[in-house]
């Protein structure tokens, strides 16, 4: 009789090591992080492939779930980055797509922000098509919003930070140069607004991208603006940045325009947004004084 309790406990505790392993394995889907990486793609045939087989691969040795969206922006009728896109949709159930006729990086941006934005993912970033960036590195974004932090801008200007290959001299003080401008102009504490990688959380992206407007090259001016007014702490990260050839940005005399008219462009566009949003936060330190007041009579 003792025997057959024994062996009846012991069944009764495999049943439940059993149970218990299950709950804890849909507890780890259920909690795991979803977070969405946008790839913003302009007649990207020739690189897209190698770019969402390897991150796809990497972030399946992660316990995040993550969704990669391409978002190709006015590519050409003879480009194929939708067809290979749709391709590997069918090896990979976590690649999605939207295809742009309209063109413009910022966009292109904004439109997969808002899109990502009805899924309600917890983190919402990017990356360039280019792999400049690899996805081990990508990672350390995803660490720092972790952190606590409301975003994070991979730097290849900050301390740390590792380029390959070495820039041209004229390049790298060219670089450093203008975005020494741009925190003069805006006070922006961010070393690197323009580099290809960024990760931020929901609700950073709920507060800026309906409101931004920079279609072209410089969004991100817009939008590291936008997250100043509302309040938001991004952490710069120092990255490894391989520099890919074939890239589409070219240093024209209607980029540099673009540039150079953005500053007065973005301030005058949210200085509306501005003095409201100063106007709300002197309310709120009024009433933040009164309670204190109440407080004080109080006790």
């Amino acid at each position: 009789m003792k025997f057959k309790h024994m062996i009846k406990n012991k069944k009764n505790t495999i049943f439940l090591s059993f149970l218990a392993i299950i709950f804890l394995h849909s507890s780890f889907i259920f909690c795991a992080q979803r977070i969405c990486i946008l790839i913003p793609a302009y007649n990207e045939q020739d690189r897209i492939e190698k770019t969402l087989c390897t991150y796809a691969d990497y972030f399946k040795t992660k316990p995040e779930k993550v969704t990669f969206l391409v978002v190709a922006n006015g590519c050409s009728k003879d480009d194929k980055t939708v067809e290979i896109t749709k391709a590997l949709k069918k090896m990979h159930k976590n690649i999605k797509y939207i295809n742009l006729v309209e063109g413009g990086k910022g966009y292109a941006l904004k439109e997969g922000f808002l899109w990502a934005l009805t899924k309600r993912f917890d983190l919402i970033g990017f990356v360039d098509a280019d792999m400049a960036t690899l996805p081990e590195h990508f990672y350390d974004l995803i660490i720092a919003c972790n952190e606590g932090y409301d975003g994070a801008n991979a730097s290849r200007y900050a301390k740390g930070a590792k380029i390959y290959p070495e820039r041209p001299l004229i390049r790298l003080i060219g670089g450093k140069l203008y975005n020494w401008v741009l925190r003069k102009r805006f006070g922006f504490t961010c070393k690197d607004t323009q580099c290809g990688a960024k990760m931020f959380t929901y609700d950073t992206i709920a507060k800026v991208a309906p409101d931004m407007q920079e279609t072209g090259w410089s969004w991100e001016l817009e939008f590291f603006y936008l997250c100043q007014l509302a309040g938001k702490v991004i952490k710069e990260v120092p990255t490894v940045w391989s520099d890919q050839p074939g890239s589409h940005l070219e240093i024209s005399t209607k980029v540099i325009k673009e540039f150079t008219s953005a500053p007065s462009r973005i301030k005058q566009r949210h200085a509306a947004k501005k003095k409201a949003l100063k106007k709300a936060a002197k309310k709120e330190r009024k009433f933040s004084k009164l309670s204190k007041k109440k407080c004080v009579i109080l006790t």
